[in-house]
């Protein structure tokens, strides 16, 4: 027979399970850069290429302000026009991070309008994102999108997704990221102006390590040890 005197201490095991559960949910994925041209500044400026200041967005979408991403400074002597972190460029990975087993996922939403300064008839002209693991570039993640797959004067939300390399391409533990949107004029022909509008931005990794308590849980436990002593 079912003893009815054990189901609220069950009840309350169940309770402050879920609690800590939440708590480890809540500390499972940590984001170490993001701009959305509004309230968060986390981009720098790459080579050959520019977000200016914040613009409202022309696009109509009523997302608020965005960048505006213009390849063709005439000092420009590359084809890769590249957005990145501030100098040094460099994020480190954070704590809880594990690498070799956790993930990240690398976001941005990405317009093209159609008078766009690229001329993708000598292509192809491509938008990229890139991670490189301690700064090499050698064994990078990244992936890629031809200009003219991506349809004119519609905003495409973009992602690059992977698990962090557990060491870089010296043999060393990761530790750091470089990450980099790159848009690349093959023929390095673009003329200044607007080539594309950039909006939220974004890379989160995982941590699964094991965080410590928080606050709110320890007073959880500290409460239902309390009542123990109480009962008994």
């Amino acid at each position: 027979m079912l003893n009815k005197s054990l189901i609220p201490q069950k009840m309350k095991a169940h309770i402050f399970l879920f609690l800590i559960l939440s708590s480890f949910t809540a500390n499972a994925a940590t984001t170490i850069l993001e701009d959305d041209w509004d309230t968060t500044n986390g981009l720098g400026t790459g080579n050959n290429a520019a977000k200016t200041s914040s613009i409202a967005d022309p696009t109509g979408s009523g997302r608020g302000n965005v960048g505006s991403v213009n390849i063709g400074d005439p000092a420009g002597t590359s084809p890769w026009g590249e957005l990145r972190a501030p100098w040094p460029g460099s994020i480190d990975l954070p704590a809880g991070a594990i690498a070799g087993t956790d993930t990240f996922v690398m976001q941005a939403d990405i317009y093209i309008p159609n008078d766009t300064t690229f001329d993708t008839a000598d292509g192809p002209d491509r938008f990229n994102m890139i991670i490189r693991w301690n700064g090499i570039n050698q064994q990078n993640n990244n992936k890629k999108w031809n200009w003219d797959s991506l349809a004119a004067d519609t905003w495409h939300t973009l992602s690059l997704t992977g698990t962090i390399r557990e060491t870089d391409a010296n043999g060393d533990p990761t530790i750091s990221i470089v990450p980099i949107l790159s848009f690349y004029d093959k023929t390095n022909n673009a003329v200044p102006g607007v080539a594309a509008y950039i909006d939220n931005v974004s890379i989160s990794v995982t941590t699964s390590a094991i965080p410590e308590p928080s606050v709110g849980v320890l007073g959880i436990l500290g409460s239902l040890l309390f009542l123990r002593r109480r009962r008994r």
